[in-house]
């Protein structure tokens, strides 16, 4: 019986203390991929500038091409 009730006792200390880790962690990814998308919906226009007048080969081979490939998703509204 004692240690059926010592690992009760310790499931729900870890459960106390893992759940608000975890949803902190949540809530925090949350808030990066908010403020990712406001700093794009932002700069865009000039970011992606270049982007758009590179070829397909030029954006699958190039470093610049790969770091801006979130541009595809805003070249209909240049």
């Amino acid at each position: 019986m004692a240690n059926g009730l010592e690992g009760a006792v310790v499931l729900g200390f870890f459960a106390l203390v893992a759940t608000p880790i975890v949803a902190g962690g949540i809530a925090m990814n949350d808030l990066q991929e908010r403020a990712v998308v406001e700093v794009r919906e932002h700069n865009f226009m000039t970011a992606c500038h270049t982007y758009k007048g590179m070829t397909t080969w030029e954006r699958w081979t190039t470093p610049l091409g790969w770091s801006d490939s979130w541009c595809d998703e805003y070249l209909h509204r240049m």
